[in-house]
């Protein structure tokens, strides 16, 4: 084995576990690994298989798994203060828990705490399951030994390398929010989303509102509105000049900074700084539901079932020691569902 190793270049250890078609290592080195060791004879002892088979028997310790929730530091104040990510990993805690599996949350992006120290902690603690929860677009490519790790996605599309990922379903959402408002009398219907927005979820809100306008009428057709993130006054202002210049009569968006979710009273919001009001000049739909705000309809996420059903699918992937970036890497969609509020009212004949 230490002859093959020099060859292959890897440590003998690997080859022991290559020549034992250990799941753990990549189909490639096993076939690469095998092929050197054929090449320069090497012959399996049956009497030390034999023994190994049986001292592992009575040896082995089962360890529990440990998952790493990796999200992005850019954004940690988000992540720890927002409605969303406390709810996704509410979801992915309730499934480690009751699967005795061990998690740990790291922050990944600050000086300290880089991909390459990340990558040496990982392996260092035995961590073999990575969560990788909603990074911004910013952050292109995590530079981890992914050949180590069995690893999934939360949204986050963009991230390379691309691996299995979990997500709501704004293309659905999209579409049944359209299909809702077109229900409830509104026919100037408009999207506005951050650019980076549309990135992070690979277009999917826009692919459904798209296909919605295609149905429509040409004169009742709204092209969306995509705007950089920033200065929310800045934000409001092209908003409000897109709305007037396109007669849009129902917003759907995911941006609730728009109307002051805390604050709203049913009189004033920040478009009101435009000359508009809600929802007496301009319905408004949330894409995403925030909790805790019963005047505001529109698309409701479940963001927990997001994180369980992330969790579930590491889960399997850990236990059945499926490692590295796939070659046809999977999405599963979580739907969302509609309901009522005051900031969308039946729309007047």
């Amino acid at each position: 084995m230490d002859d093959v190793a020099v060859v292959a270049g890897v440590h003998p250890t690997t080859v022991s576990m290559a020549l034992r078609a250990h799941p753990s290592i990549p189909a490639t080195t096993r076939n690469r690994i095998t092929a050197i060791a054929k090449q320069l004879g090497y012959v399996r002892d049956p009497l030390l298989d034999a023994f190994n088979h049986h001292r592992l028997q009575k040896l082995a310790v089962k360890r529990t798994p440990s998952i790493a929730f990796i999200s992005d530091a850019g954004s940690s104040a988000y992540f720890f203060g927002s409605r969303y990510h406390p709810l996704v990993y509410e979801g992915v805690r309730a499934v480690a828990d009751a699967q005795h599996l061990l998690l740990e949350v790291f922050a990944l992006g600050t000086r300290e705490m880089t991909a390459s120290r990340l990558n040496t902690i990982l392996s260092s603690r035995g961590i073999n399951g990575v969560l990788l929860s909603t990074f911004t677009p910013t952050t292109q490519n995590i530079e981890l030994d992914w050949d180590q790790f069995s690893a999934v996605k939360i949204e986050s599309h963009h991230l390379l390398p691309q691996l299995d990922v979990v997500s709501n379903d704004q293309c659905q959402a999209a579409r049944l929010c359209t299909h809702r408002l077109r229900q409830l009398g509104y026919r100037r219907i408009g999207l506005a989303t951050a650019t980076d927005d549309e990135s992070r979820l690979e277009s999917t809100f826009s692919s459904g509102y798209l296909v919605e306008q295609a149905e429509l009428p040409e004169a009742e057709r709204v092209p969306p509105l995509f705007f950089e993130r920033g200065d929310i006054a800045t934000v409001t202002a092209k908003v409000g000049a897109w709305i007037k210049e396109y007669s849009v009569d129902a917003l759907m968006t995911n941006w609730h900074e728009l109307i002051e979710i805390g604050t709203w009273d049913g009189q004033s919001t920040r478009l009101t700084s435009t000359g508009i009001r809600v929802p007496q000049d301009v319905a408004f739909a949330s894409l995403d539901v925030p909790p805790g705000c019963p005047h505001i309809g529109g698309i409701v996420q479940n963001h927990r079932l997001v994180g369980v059903r992330a969790m579930e699918q590491l889960a399997i992937m850990v236990r059945t020691f499926r490692r590295g970036a796939p070659e046809n890497p999977s999405v599963t969609s979580v739907p969302g569902y509609w309901r009522d509020g005051l900031s969308i009212p039946p729309k007047a004949a």
